[in-house]
């Protein structure tokens, strides 16, 4: 295909995430693209991306922007970085995907999407598991009403991450990550908000269990449902020595069914009045994906609904900046019902504070 009709990209971060991002279009799997231009602080990791993709490297974001003026940025920095970072690129003008979280809150999130809407650009977020196979499943059953009246839902996060990842200076700072909340389960709550969310009110318990970080590595939730029903959430880093389960378990009056996996990729139950074995079997083998790490593949998805939607003229991501507000709200929501040591009402006005959560979180 002529390359002019490709969608442009410039990535702005080269680091862990950016060489996922690398194996992805390694693959070839992403259709009518071209990375032009690549950007860090660190020359480095920058030269070494660049070199990988045939793309040009820079230090500097407003130069690489100016010079190289791509349709879509990539915002692959750490996450504290993310607002600064997306406040730069919408006020040069351009499009952007940025990586979970958008920013720290949901009081910047808003701040960023009004900025978009002003610059009459498109800002979209990676959550990618709302693309997978069982989820989007599981959203249609939803919206069908095919649980009947729902009595409880689990989400499960039980991740392996071992002390040197948290020794890299910013993973399990307050100012740059947050715990397993914000920064690995952050994409189950995601799931779970986009299903039954905005949620009613939740209760929230932390501690460091293994690792030495400034936030948690554990983290255990109980939550009420707007529409009925209650519900727990568990996540943690300190599972060892590997990561065993992300899963999202839905248990109804006319259904029960459980995603899982290591990236809520597995169908492992999906049982329904009125539904046979066998259909239920069909569905298992149909609806569920082999996933090679917690990643899952569903980020290919996003990226190429994202350029055919470019390449149609309808500049719209798959998720939004106003949908990762509402998921990041109830990240804050979890992490000040712990430092209230109370339960917090969704509508509570100071979860759109401007900050993650400040505790230090004790053994």
């Amino acid at each position: 295909m002529n390359k002019s009709k490709n969608i442009k990209f410039s990535i702005v971060g080269c680091g862990r995430v950016a060489q996922h991002y690398y194996e992805l279009f390694k693959k070839k799997k992403i259709r009518n693209y071209e990375v032009i231009s690549v950007c860090d602080t660190d020359s480095k990791k920058s030269m070494y991306l660049a070199k990988q993709l045939g793309a040009k490297s820079y230090l500097n974001i407003v130069k690489m922007l100016k010079e190289t003026k791509p349709d879509i940025v990539l915002v692959l920095t750490i996450s504290g970085q993310h607002y600064l970072n997306c406040k730069k690129i919408l006020n040069l003008g351009f499009n952007i995907i940025c990586e979970k979280p958008l920013a720290m809150s949901s009081y910047e999130c808003l701040k960023l999407d009004k900025l978009a809407k002003l610059k009459n650009l498109s800002l979209g977020v990676v959550f990618q598991n709302r693309l997978n196979l069982s989820i989007q499943l599981l959203k249609k059953y939803l919206d069908k009403k095919k649980f009947g009246k729902i009595i409880t839902v689990s989400v499960k996060l039980i991740w392996c991450r071992y002390q040197n990842y948290y020794n890299d200076g910013w993973h399990g700072t307050w100012q740059n990550d947050g715990g397993v909340t914000n920064q690995q389960a952050i994409h189950h709550i995601d799931v779970l908000n986009w299903l039954f969310g905005p949620l009613k009110s939740i209760t929230s318990i932390m501690s460091k269990r293994v690792n030495n970080l400034e936030a948690e590595d554990t983290m255990v939730s109980a939550f009420e449902i707007n529409k009925g029903g209650l519900g727990t959430i568990e996540a943690t880093t300190a599972a060892r020595p590997k990561d065993y389960e992300a899963s999202i378990t839905i248990t109804g009056t006319k259904g029960y069914a459980k995603i899982g996996g290591i990236a809520l990729n597995k169908i492992e139950n999906w049982e329904f009045k009125n539904q046979s074995k066998k259909k239920s079997q069909n569905i298992k083998a149909r609806y569920s994906e082999v996933v090679p790490n917690g990643y899952g593949l569903s980020h290919i998805k996003y990226l190429n609904q994202s350029i055919a939607n470019f390449k149609k003229r309808k500049k719209k991501f798959p998720v939004s900046a106003i949908d990762a507000a509402e998921t990041q709200k109830l990240i804050n929501a979890i992490y000040l019902s712990y430092e209230k040591n109370k339960k917090i009402f969704l509508g509570n006005k100071d979860i759109n504070s401007k900050y993650l959560g400040k505790k230090l979180i004790k053994n």
